[in-house]
């Protein structure tokens, strides 16, 4: 897990000018990068390959998902930003990175993954360790390493994102997972879409210790296809 720094000399002078120069060559960075989205999309809109329709949708994707993203980085909050495509869940503020969580694997509903901005309806739980006799649990800080390495978010509008960790490593959780997510799914009569993210168990940990309930989810491109 690590965190974005600024760094040089303009940093101790001016921090809250410095700051606001990074968002504004953000903002400026996202714009570009979506007008140049619709400049493509526009331009490609008379080829009738299925490989130029493939690269169309992408590019529809990817300038949608900016778009979003402009309206987020506006805001003073944190939200997260899942690029399958890339491999990434990012945690941001402001349009910077505050973490980078690297994507071992992922499935979805007819393996197209969900597109657009959603809202966390919950934190997952956090596994509290066990209070000795006459202790009061709620006197031990909680920290990461107490939050769990499978769970649930669950999305509004109705998605259901299953994290999870590698068979190989935690084979018990692996399980417990598949057959939770089996249930949600069967509980929809398999209507709603679902997402399946395979993190490390650490990864996993940060990942729900980061997240609050009604924080933003983007999901989608973050970048235009190669």
């Amino acid at each position: 897990m690590t965190c974005a720094r600024s760094t040089g000399s303009p940093t101790s002078e001016h921090p809250s000018s410095f700051s606001d120069l990074r968002h504004r060559k953000f903002f400026i960075a996202l714009g570009l990068a979506a007008a140049f989205c619709g400049t493509c999309l526009a331009a490609g809109t008379s080829a009738q390959s299925p490989q130029a329709a493939g690269e169309r949708q992408a590019v529809q994707e990817a300038n949608t998902v900016l778009q979003e993203e402009i309206k987020l980085a506006a805001r003073p909050q944190t939200y997260l930003l899942i690029d399958v495509h890339q491999g990434v869940v990012l945690v941001k503020a402001r349009g910077i990175e505050i973490h980078r969580l690297p994507l071992l694997s992922w499935r979805a509903r007819g393996d197209q993954p969900p597109v657009g901005l959603f809202r966390l309806t919950a934190r997952p739980p956090v596994d509290r360790p066990k209070a000795k006799p006459g202790e009061d649990a709620t006197e031990h800080p909680i920290d990461v390493s107490d939050m769990p390495a499978e769970y649930h978010l669950a999305l509004e509008p109705p998605l259901l994102v299953a994290v999870v960790p590698p068979v190989q490593d935690r084979p018990w959780l692996w399980i417990r997972g598949r057959m939770r997510e089996w249930w949600s799914r069967a509980g929809s009569n398999g209507s709603n879409p679902w997402l399946r993210l395979t993190l490390s168990p650490e990864s996993a940990r940060s990942l729900a210790w980061s997240v609050t309930e009604g924080m933003p989810v983007l999901i989608g491109r973050s970048t235009l296809p190669r």
